[in-house]
């Protein structure tokens, strides 16, 4: 397997780990990390894609108060509105250009966000620049603001019942809030912490070839 590559940014780009796509019909995966994250730990999700996908893994653009990295650049003032990740998807929507030529498709994008990078997807499935095929959020939360813009999303939501840190109260009632403005969300519960259980990554991979027919498994 190609060994991932580590790309710093430079010019106001964002820094990221990338591995592209093997040969043929395959997925395009972008991983957001969550609050304190880096480009690194969201790795640990290969597993559950399909084989050879093109994978990046971008670094958020501002340091977080306790270590590591943050989507947005003040974290005080409780849950995020949509436009507090402005920054972030303007860097996001560039760094997408940029992988075009690199062999991201677009038709075949999904992004993945854990709990603080979530809600980033959210944010950034509202531009026309960055939105992709599909969402998964895994323990997140979805901004506040108007999510109109996210009719006919297919988004994949997965909550532990157990989670402390977004309550899945709270993941309830947006998955609820996204399906009233329109968008195809199946939601997946585990009965698990601030984290993706083990029957949710295989609710994930089902997900996936659903969504995305005629994928090469090899």
């Amino acid at each position: 397997m190609t060994e991932p590559l580590n790309v710093a940014g430079e010019g106001g780009r964002l820094t990221y780990r990338f591995r592209p796509a093997r040969p043929g019909i395959r997925l395009s995966v972008v991983l957001l990390h969550g609050l304190t994250g880096d480009e690194r730990v969201m790795w640990v999700l290969e597993s559950a894609l399909p084989p050879g996908s093109l994978m990046v893994a971008p670094r958020g653009p501002f340091p977080a108060e306790l270590g590591g990295y943050s989507w947005r650049r003040t974290e005080g003032g409780g849950w995020p509105a949509i436009e507090d990740f402005e920054e972030a998807v303007t860097a996001l929507s560039g760094l997408l250009d940029d992988l075009e030529a690199r062999g991201l498709d677009r038709s075949r994008l999904i992004l993945v966000g854990f709990s603080q990078g979530a809600a980033l997807a959210f944010a950034a499935a509202c531009q026309p620049r960055s939105r992709p095929a599909g969402v998964v959020a895994l323990a997140g939360f979805l901004p506040s603001g108007d999510v109109t813009c996210l009719a006919r999303l297919p988004v994949f939501w997965v909550h532990g019942t157990a989670d402390k840190l977004v309550p899945v109260a709270r993941g309830r009632a947006d998955a609820d809030r996204l399906r009233s403005a329109g968008a195809h969300v199946l939601l997946c519960e585990s009965d698990v912490g601030h984290k993706l259980g083990a029957d949710c990554l295989r609710g994930l991979k089902a997900w996936i070839a659903e969504t995305f027919p005629g994928l090469s498994e090899s």
